[in-house]
């Protein structure tokens, strides 16, 4: 269980035994009665995708006896039952409004309880989606949960119940179902109990409570009604020039399975519970004629075109009509956006289906649709087994995600594009549709997983991204060199801006090693860390009052992990991310950077990696010199970069971690404990500094705030020697260079102070 999870109770509350045999409430036999579908529990052997058998409309009505006859079939002891007290719960949930003013000659239909609940924001917000009656219920539960901290909102974790037991009387539906989760914890049993209230009046809340198999209770959250939608996507159509775009099509106008409607894409997607708005930011994208797509160009216009494109995952997509692409006439449309964060752009091209008949109008809905389901993590019908994990192939759908041409439903049935038109209903299928509605948060938002796996990228420590943000904060990184040589020190510049005036962590302060600021790193072969400075130090937090718009600047080393080591040791392209937590709790996280290692060019550029990356070298690296007998070897492969290699673009960085240490003294414990002081050599130091500095006065060598920092520590080395002159005259050209640098405001007032 992780320190603080949301299912558990609330700290210093302690569970409860609230029942004493849960797993008799919830495996209990199926049953049916009235309408109402008690389905058995699932087996660990049953695709966990897979919906519960076709229910009946929980609308019915429940006849007085039900109570008790449930009871029996759960087996619960001492007439206890897994829904509870009903009427007391639906009293807590909400209040029972006032009867209608006005006679009936009868009752008002029920409102369904399907439909996304949220709770009220504490340490944690849950977004809640029941799915348990109206159109095509796949008698479900699902969440996610927002952690709330200070100023910020940011995603904690899913869970999913696959198949539920459900109770409806005349005052309450109640759902129980066991949860898979994305976190570890042992409140997996959730019980929902949902007031009923009739059409034409106000929606009630749910509210959810947690229990162990064993019975104990966890936590408890009253979620009112949002929306009859599971989800909600914002999206933007914008239209190359000469493409008239598509706008509906009357599934009648041609023989097909279904009932007759005019569809939308948004309206195809609000049939399977998932509410397509509008942004109303769309664009001409005007393409020169005869112009051709390729995948690059479509990235960059998404990220040029796409008015609320962001780097990071968000229920945001982008959809292109245009003409043509490379590819040629046989693409109709592509899920192009497969860098980075992954699936927030598509595009669907009318080259071959641009004139308006029904034909081409059904295809270009059929495109549209498809091309966004990719951006939702759908596969397609017939590449099932190549999604992580893997599922069967369904090349039998009657699916969007299913390609007509490849209509198969096996035993001698009618296949292939003729006899899908002829039996498709325009929908997604129950997997799919479960997926979409159900799936963990990250195996379905865009730039959440990348497509078709399971495992997301989430950087920033145990924070994901911003749902919503008030602090006024941006955190802003960038390696100091985007692409480096394999060896060479990673150094991340990392920035902290603040819209208005307000308390802030003292720059210095944002180094990773004060724990304030985190780093993730996503390296080449798919494995994530959260890198942990080898050196960290516990500080109380040292405020000041930012100015309006005011940059805060530090670097940072983070090339060498005190878990794993060095972290970039490979050629290829890493994935950076880091957050900062503000003093009042708020998190802010950075967008993700590429920083790309390249391979040694020659003997002489691998010999030096070879040093660079020893596991000694990394640590005197961090600590900028030592002489310490324990990383002699690491001292040891510094020197050689500078005695062999005195002329290479590495030998910079041998300079400043040796002349740093020349400047300092060192203290060594003796065996008897006696502590013995290496004076100062600043003679060696200017050497060392005085070169590492010259050669990062222009564009190459060390970064620039690394350069600042290494004159002011070299000036402060003089003064404690009592040269004055010497450490003024340092002091002074540090603050010039930054200067002309145009380095921010608060990098001068250091070097001034």
């Amino acid at each position: 269980m992780t320190v603080m999870e949301p299912n558990a109770p609330a700290p210093g509350t302690g569970p409860v035994d609230d029942v004493e045999d849960v797993a008799k409430g919830v495996s209990g036999a199926g049953t049916e009665e009235q309408g109402i579908t008690v389905a058995e529990g699932s087996s660990p052997a049953a695709d966990p995708s897979a919906p519960a058998a076709a229910p009946q409309d929980l609308g019915g009505e429940m006849p007085p006896t039900a109570e008790e006859l449930l009871r029996q079939i759960n087996g619960l002891p001492g007439g206890q039952s897994w829904y509870g007290d009903v009427a007391s719960e639906a009293g807590d949930a909400s209040v029972a409004p006032r009867p209608i003013p006005m006679p009936l000659p009868f009752p008002l239909p029920y409102r369904a309880a399907s439909g996304r609940y949220r709770s009220r924001p504490g340490a944690f917000q849950l977004e809640l989606r029941v799915d348990v009656d109206g159109r095509r219920p796949l008698r479900r539960l699902s969440g996610d949960y927002y952690r709330v901290s200070g100023s910020t909102t940011s995603y904690f974790g899913s869970w999913t119940v696959d198949a539920v037991t459900a109770r409806v009387t005349d005052t309450a539906v109640t759902v129980v179902g066991t949860a898979r989760t994305t976190w570890q914890t042992t409140f997996t049993v959730a019980r929902v109990t949902i007031p009923r209230t009739r059409i034409g009046r106000p929606a009630a809340a749910a509210t959810i409570r947690w229990f162990t198999p064993s019975g104990a209770s966890g936590a408890t959250y009253v979620c009112a009604w949002e929306s009859a939608a599971f989800r909600t996507v914002e999206l933007e159509e914008d239209c190359e020039s000469g493409v008239t775009p598509f706008a509906s099509y009357n599934t009648a106008t041609l023989p097909s399975g279904g009932p007759a409607r005019t569809l939308t894409t948004a309206g195809a997607f609000g049939e399977a519970g998932i509410q397509m708005v509008d942004t109303g930011g769309a664009n001409v994208v005007r393409a020169p004629s005869g112009h051709v797509w390729n995948n690059a160009s479509l990235h960059n216009a998404m990220q040029r075109h796409f008015s609320r494109w962001r780097d990071v995952p968000q229920f945001r997509v982008w959809l292109l009509h245009a003409m043509r692409h490379e590819f040629g006439s046989g693409l109709r449309g592509i899920m192009f956006d497969q860098q980075g964060p992954q699936r927030q752009g598509c595009a669907s091209f009318y080259q071959v289906m641009g004139e308006r008949n029904a034909r081409n109008l059904r295809e270009q809905l059929y495109v549209n649709v498809h091309e966004l389901g990719h951006c939702f993590n759908l596969f397609h019908s017939f590449h099932k087994d190549r999604m992580t994990p893997p599922l069967p192939n369904r090349p039998g759908s009657l699916s969007w995600m299913n390609y007509p041409r490849f209509y198969n439903p096996g035993g001698g049935a009618p296949s292939g594009e003729a006899a899908f038109w002829a039996a498709f209903p325009f929908q997604f299928d129950d997997l799919e549709l479960a997926h979409l509605r159900h799936g963990f948060r990250d195996a379905v938002i865009m730039g959440g997983n990348a497509f078709g796996r399971g495992a997301a990228f989430e950087a920033g420590d145990e924070y994901g991204d911003p749902v919503s943000d008030t602090s006024g904060l941006q955190l802003r990184i960038a390696p100091a060199e985007p692409t480096v040589m394999l060896g060479t020190p990673v150094v991340l510049n990392i920035s902290l801006i603040a819209e208005r005036s307000q308390q802030i962590d003292r720059r210095e302060q944002l180094h990773p090693k004060f724990g304030f600021v985190s780093v993730a790193v996503n390296r080449p072969g798919g494995d994530m860390l959260i890198h942990r400075p080898p050196v960290k130090y516990c500080v109380e937090p040292e405020l000041v009052t930012s100015g309006r718009a005011e940059e805060q600047p530090v670097s940072a080393y983070i090339g060498y992990d005190g878990s794993v080591g060095h972290i970039f040791t490979e050629p290829g392209t890493y994935r950076v991310r880091a957050s900062y937590t503000a003093p009042d709790g708020t998190v802010i996280a950075s967008d993700v950077v590429s920083l790309r290692v390249a391979s040694p060019r020659n003997e002489e550029d691998e010999h030096i990696a070879d040093l660079m990356l020893g596991e000694q070298t990394g640590m005197a690296l961090t600590l900028l010199g030592s002489d310490s007998p324990y990383l002699a070897a690491g001292t040891r492969a510094l020197e050689s970069v500078l005695s062999e290699h005195a002329g290479h673009p590495m030998a910079v960085y041998a300079r400043l971690a040796l002349g740093t240490n020349a400047a300092r003294p060192f203290a060594a414990v003796t065996d008897d404990g006696d502590v013995r002081v290496r004076e100062r050599d600043l003679s060696r130091a200017d050497e060392l500094l005085t070169e590492a500095i010259d050669a990062s006065r222009g564009a190459a060598g060390l970064d620039d705030l690394t350069v600042y920092e290494t004159m002011s520590y070299l000036a402060d080395c003089h003064q404690a020697a009592e040269d004055t002159e010497t450490a003024r005259t340092m002091r002074q050209d540090a603050l010039e260079l930054a200067r002309s640098k145009g380095a921010p405001d608060s990098v001068l007032r250091s070097l001034q102070e």
